[in-house]
């Protein structure tokens, strides 16, 4: 009956937050989902936080203090050396500076998080969730998805994308009290950005998020590495996408990522393929179709021989690091030589970097990867929504910003 309440109640808010989207709102980010936890200490970052049980102010958590939570049968427990509660919900809420946690069933690094800290049960299990403002989430997910000494330009692409992303996919966790999860399923959230250069792009581009002709956000999707050519949306997923189109980027060519090479046997490569697809290895077009493969552009199917043996699901079979290859042999071995690193669909992350470094604007970059997308800001959104898009959109939006 609780969770049913629960969850009612973040679909009604989530659905006014769809409607009424802002650059401050906050967010609600689920904390440790890819491995849950029973047990955490909480630390305030800096200055003093309060403490409340179930909406009701308990307690102060001092800076030389910490506030173990666990769960105790069908509640929570929270202690520090001034106080113990037990509730339904804990909420740490600090003063300033936000607060540390780290898990004490399992040896983890601490973490700093800005925003406030919810406890909570659901399914008999510990929920955490750090609601945030979406600009400081925007900052630690481009510190975690970006990583450190990139141009600014390619850190202000990253900001409009994992801003526009966020929103697109703030209904994923719903069911489960908050919006999005600290994971890959989701974008990777360490906690607070302690990054200037990354800082600074957050800043630059303010609430700025990507949309489409009809002014609604975009799916904007990133890989690591294309291998040269992107896809085109259908030839992945089910659904077509006019910004998600093919494009040539011979700027990642010679990235980390760029090139990768798997040897098997002839004999382990010729059963996979008729124990997965029924292909006949007696069939002499079909072994040299298998076995003689260098595709002068991405193709759907291996070989493109009948049966159709389709490069998505040979790629995830043998964990490839793409479909984009070549087949060769050199004796009784099978080489599996590629280009690229992940679904090639979207953003290429290595070829974005590369554009950056040569002198391109984020806004470039960005119209460059995603076809006749518009930059505009989420204060503006409702008023575009209600005008009829001009020929040419929004003009492409702020360049270089």
């Amino acid at each position: 009956m609780l969770r049913s309440i629960v969850v009612l109640f973040w679909l009604a808010v989530s659905a006014a937050w769809a409607q009424s989207p802002s650059a401050d709102r906050e967010m609600r980010v689920g904390l440790y989902r890819e491995r849950p936890v029973s047990q955490v200490i909480v630390m305030t970052a800096r200055g003093t936080s309060s403490v409340l049980a179930d909406g009701v102010r308990k307690g102060e958590l001092r800076a030389n203090d910490g506030l173990r939570i666990e769960l105790s049968g069908g509640s929570i427990i929270a202690k520090s050396l001034a106080f113990t509660v037990t509730a339904k919900k804990i909420e740490v809420v600090p003063n300033g500076g936000g607060f540390r946690m780290r898990p004490l069933d399992r040896k983890e690094a601490e973490r700093t998080y800005p925003g406030v800290l919810e406890a909570s049960i659901v399914d008999g299990k510990l929920l955490l969730v750090d609601r945030l403002p979406l600009e400081s989430y925007t900052a630690g997910v481009v510190s975690a998805e970006a990583g450190k000494e990139h141009h600014i330009e390619y850190y202000k692409l990253q900001s409009v994308g994992c801003r526009t992303y966020a929103l697109t996919n703030m209904r994923k966790h719903v069911l489960e009290g908050f919006e999005v999860c600290d994971g890959v399923h989701c974008q990777v959230f360490r906690g607070r950005n302690r990054n200037d250069s990354i800082q600074q792009a957050v800043d630059a581009t303010h609430g700025l998020v990507i949309v489409d002709p009809n002014i609604k956000l975009i799916h904007a999707t990133f890989h690591s590495n294309c291998g040269g050519e992107t896809m085109n949306a259908e030839d992945l997923w089910s659904k077509q996408e006019p910004y998600l189109r093919a494009t040539r980027d011979t700027f990642c060519l010679r990235a980390p990522h760029a090139t990768w090479e798997k040897t098997m046997t002839r004999t382990e490569w010729l059963g996979y393929l008729r124990k997965r697809f029924g292909y006949d290895p007696t069939d002499d077009a079909q072994l040299k179709a298998v076995l003689h493969y260098d595709p002068h552009c991405r193709d759907l199917y291996l070989g493109n021989t009948w049966p159709l043996l389709p490069l998505k699901h040979v790629r995830e079979d043998l964990k490839l690091r793409s479909t984009y290859f070549s087949v060769s042999t050199d004796g009784d071995r099978v080489v599996l030589s590629g280009r690229g690193f992940g679904h090639a669909v979207g953003l290429c992350q290595e070829g974005a970097m590369g554009m950056a470094r040569a002198g391109f604007s984020y806004g470039d970059i960005l119209h460059h990867f995603y076809n006749e997308v518009h930059l505009v800001d989420l204060s503006t959104l409702d008023f575009f929504r209600d005008e009829e898009p001009a020929q040419g959109g929004l003009g492409g939006g702020p360049k270089g910003r």
